[in-house]
């Protein structure tokens, strides 16, 4: 945590506003016109991984704190992350294992059940038939929607440079849609061929797949924070 900070702090101090520049949401995006794409990938990766443990963190200190308070063991307080990041192999992986769920009643309200409802009003589509496709752009578009939401609360209602945000999680539920159907045709041929269904690269292949949909669209995340100062804030100027 301490060198994600120390990390976000140079890049802020250095390169994003250095002594003299304006509020950092004049003009155009500092985070493009200032940072490198390597710059731009380590910051994206130093916001994700200090919001990580800093959730983390706030979540287990209210848990020691509340649990006396009330009869209730610890596993009334479960941790946020349910498997450890090194074992996740793909972007639903992460999405549904890796990151907290803190709003998860929230999408699955205003997200999931209406894409469900979407997708088998257009497919016709029996209530008992998975709707997965509609069950996932639901989710990431209401998660989406509630991000941008913020960002555009922080900009004084300017939509335009909180749009990174919803870029984001659309693209992740787009990548999840993806990858399914691209592990579902992988499978089909390989079973075709006679081969084995799972072969030991796989994870390897997962992994690089998911840290790259992560870092790559993750940087129009943290695109939004630079505009929102909100990296400014966490920097302490």
């Amino acid at each position: 945590m301490a060198t994600c900070l120390v990390f976000i702090k140079y890049t802020y101090g250095t390169y994003l506003s250095p002594p003299g520049d304006p509020i950092p949401f004049d003009g155009p995006s500092r985070f493009d016109e200032r940072l490198s794409l390597p710059m731009q990938l380590g910051l994206t990766a130093a916001l994700g991984a200090f919001l990580m443990v800093a959730f983390s963190l706030a979540h287990s200190a209210f848990a020691i704190v509340c649990a006396p308070l009330a009869p209730s063991p610890f596993a009334f307080f479960p941790p946020l992350y349910t498997t450890r990041i090194w074992d996740i192999t793909s972007v639903r992986a992460f999405w549904s294992y890796g990151w907290h769920r803190l709003f998860a009643r929230l999408f699955l309200v205003y997200g999931v059940w209406p894409g469900e409802w979407l997708e088998r009003k257009l497919t016709g589509k029996a209530p008992h038939q998975r709707a997965d496709i509609g069950k996932v752009i639901g989710g990431f578009l209401s998660s989406a929607f509630v991000h941008s939401f913020s960002v555009r609360s922080v900009l004084a209602g300017d939509w335009s440079k909180a749009r990174g945000e919803g870029i984001f999680f659309i693209s992740n539920g787009v990548a999840v849609v993806v990858e399914e159907i691209v592990n579902g045709i992988a499978i089909a041929c390989r079973k075709k061929a006679g081969w084995p269904l799972y072969s030991w690269y796989d994870p390897l292949v997962g992994r690089i797949w998911w840290i790259a949909v992560l870092l790559f669209s993750g940087r129009n995340f943290a695109r939004g924070w630079v505009n929102a100062g909100l990296v400014g804030e966490m920097a302490g100027t």
